[in-house]
């Protein structure tokens, strides 16, 4: 876009660097999440680099944003959509879709109650895992 049309382009991109599977990884491998996370960044950005793929404008990160993302969450919660269950919120995903034009899982409507997914993420964060 902004080789061919001369249009002065912002790209945000926001970088996943805490969620089930890094703290995982991280407690596996004897790491804090945010070494194993910015690790996997660089490489990507490196990566990115080497193809010619243009870098972005400004990169936002999971972790910046952890008050607004809990606050986000207990609206979901105080709205009924979600409940609080040993320490983890789970998304009610019964309630939502029978709620009147709610529609879960509308892009990969196979993954709904698909236990391999949910053992990849949460399921694994046992006693022994969680940070």
């Amino acid at each position: 876009m902004t080789d061919y049309f001369h249009y002065d382009v912002k790209l945000c991109m926001n970088v996943t660097d805490l969620d089930d599977k890094i703290i995982i990884r991280a407690n596996e491998q004897g790491v804090k999440f945010d070494d194993l996370s910015r690790k996997f960044e660089t490489e990507f950005f490196k990566d990115c680099a080497t193809l010619n793929v243009r870098l972005p404008t400004v990169v936002t990160r999971v972790s910046e944003y952890v008050p607004e993302i809990v606050q986000f969450i207990e609206r979901i919660i105080k709205n009924g959509y979600a409940y609080e269950s040993n320490g983890s919120v789970y998304f009610d995903v019964v309630k939502y879709s029978n709620a009147e034009g709610h529609q879960y899982a509308k892009l990969e409507p196979t993954n709904v109650d698909n236990m391999e997914l949910l053992q990849e993420g949460e399921g694994k964060l046992t006693g022994e895992n969680v940070v």
